[in-house]
């Protein structure tokens, strides 16, 4: 599996996620290369995300499935941030059928006082079918 997981929006609007490495080779933590292109920017990160052993609800799959199965909507803004910061998702639902999925990403390495740089794009996605299928195709990539 080498080729990435992409959400693209437009020619000018996506997200790239490679293929997961696990660096220690435990399977508890692994890292993700990500990359998001949106009008002329580009910027890539290497995110450190949890592994095999973490409760589903505190990874990344976890968290996509879970809005996903609450497509019909929530209030507020739900997060789920990679383990030191360099990759945050982010998502609100509009109450009328669509969600807005922010990813942020952010410089690697430690940042104790959040001066490095970031990148953020919003993607707006249908809240039932595209929803479930982001959800469902993200999940089996960053699993298998």
């Amino acid at each position: 599996m080498s080729e990435p997981f992409v959400l693209q929006r437009s020619d000018d609007q996506r997200w790239l996620v490679h293929p997961p490495q696990d660096p220690y080779g435990g399977g508890y933590v692994y890292t993700i290369a990500t990359e998001l292109h949106e009008l002329g920017m580009t910027a890539s990160t290497i995110a450190k995300i949890d592994g095999l052993y973490e409760p589903a609800d505190s990874t990344l799959p976890g968290f996509v499935e879970r809005l996903a199965a609450d497509w019909e909507g929530w209030r507020g803004t739900r997060t789920w941030t990679s383990m030191e910061r360099q990759l945050v998702i982010d998502a609100r639902h509009d109450g009328r059928g669509h969600v807005s999925l922010g990813v942020t990403l952010r410089a690697a390495g430690p940042d104790w006082d959040d001066t490095a740089w970031s990148a953020r794009a919003v993607f707006v996605l249908e809240a039932g079918e595209e929803l479930t299928h982001f959800a469902g195709d993200l999940t089996h990539f960053l699993r298998t």
